[in-house]
């Protein structure tokens, strides 16, 4: 088919550019910070500084703006 023809032809071209790359190491990350781990720890939240400038209706739930999208 002409497809595998041409898919074939796109590989051959493909691997003599490869071949005329010089020879590098391979790189996967853009820097050496690979698997950082830091220690857990819990931190203390207000919950009345983090509801402060919440909207609330009369029974003091907290009221949002509906999605446009939504009908």
């Amino acid at each position: 088919m002409k497809i595998e023809k041409e898919g074939e032809e796109i590989l051959k071209q493909f691997s003599k550019t490869l071949k005329s790359i010089d020879s590098l190491e391979e790189t996967h990350y853009i820097t050496d910070n690979v698997n950082l781990t830091r220690e857990d720890v819990a931190h203390v939240h207000d919950p009345e500084k983090i509801l402060k400038n919440a909207k609330t209706n009369k029974e003091g739930n907290i009221t949002v703006k509906k999605a446009d999208w939504v009908n």
